[in-house]
């Protein structure tokens, strides 16, 4: 039997499109991955989540192809997300959803691997930042992050604002829209 055999289907398990959108040994990526660290690796999940950052790389080093990071990265969040409890704040005001993290990709990773479902396996290129989340009453989401979205979670970086007139008036709207899409959530 594989030495490796039980980091091997650990990274099958966590970044399942990886197969799909390469031609990738996972027996030779998985020794290689092993042989990167100082000492072999004990905890499975530990090992699992820096397999990411592993092939960023690689493909710095121009042995892997950008796609590839970048959705083993989607694929960790996305697993880390469903696996996760949602906790909203209780504190009046206005939040942002805690569970948000942002990805600025180069490629459309969600319409990837949404053709990919259907059977059309195609890379497409399209730079953009994405935003995975847990929305407070439909699970996991995500979205394009534009600039008029950008400009209003910023103010939020720094903590909750008491309430919707911390916000100027031409940008009532996007902060409706986010509130609907549940990036940022009202406590009243």
């Amino acid at each position: 039997m594989n030495p490796f055999q039980h980091f091997q289907d650990a990274l099958e398990s966590m970044y399942p499109s990886l197969s799909v959108f390469s031609d990738i040994n996972w027996d030779k990526t998985t020794k290689e991955y092993v042989a990167s660290h100082d000492e072999r690796p004990q905890d499975v999940e530990e090992f699992v989540f820096g397999f990411p950052e592993f092939l960023q790389q690689k493909a710095a080093q121009d042995e892997c192809p950008i796609h590839l990071f970048e959705l083993a990265f989607f694929e960790l969040i996305e697993n880390d997300m469903l696996n996760a409890e949602m906790i909203l704040p209780e504190m009046k005001g206005i939040h942002l959803n805690p569970s948000l993290s942002f990805l600025n990709l180069e490629f459309d990773i969600c319409l990837m691997v949404s053709e990919a479902t259907k059977g059309n396996i195609q890379i497409i290129h399209r730079p953009h930042i994405l935003c995975l989340f847990l929305h407070p009453t439909r699970g996991m989401n995500h979205v394009d992050i534009t600039t008029r979205y950008l400009e209003i979670l910023q103010q939020l970086e720094d903590g909750p604002l008491s309430n919707r007139s911390s916000i100027s008036g031409d940008q009532q709207e996007s902060l409706n829209e986010l509130i609907d899409l549940g990036l940022v959530v009202e406590v009243t």
